[in-house]
C-alpha cells in the first residue's frame, strides 16, 4: 500500500511540474474585439472592447452551445470573448 502511494505521489509531482512549465500563450488582438462579462453574455452585454495590438493571456475555455469562449486577463481587465480568431497566438511572455 505504501509502495503504490508512493508511486501515484511521484506520478502527480511529474505532471504537476510538467504543467507549471508550460509555455504561457499571449494572445495580440488584430482588429478591436467585444470583451464580455460572463461566458454566458450574449452581444448585448460588452463588457470592455479591445483594440488592435492589446495583449492578453487565456485564462480557461469553456464550450457552450457549440462556441468556445475563452476567458482571458488583459491590462484593460478580464472576461470572455469567442472570436479566437481576432487573435495573433504567441508562444512565451510578451513585455
Amino acid at each position: 500500500m505504501k509502495k503504490t502511494l508512493s508511486v501515484v505521489g511521484i506520478v502527480l509531482g511529474t505532471l504537476m511540474s510538467a504543467c507549471s512549465n508550460k509555455t504561457p500563450e499571449v494572445w495580440v488582438a488584430t482588429t478591436t474585439t467585444p470583451i464580455y462579462a460572463s461566458e454566458s453574455d450574449t452581444e448585448a452585454r460588452v463588457l470592455f472592447t479591445l483594440g488592435t495590438g492589446d495583449t492578453c493571456v487565456p485564462v480557461r475555455s469553456v464550450v457552450m452551445k457549440v462556441y468556445l469562449h475563452t476567458e482571458i486577463q488583459c491590462k484593460s481587465g478580464r472576461g470572455w470573448t469567442i472570436d479566437k480568431q481576432n487573435f495573433n497566438i504567441e508562444s512565451g511572455e510578451r513585455s
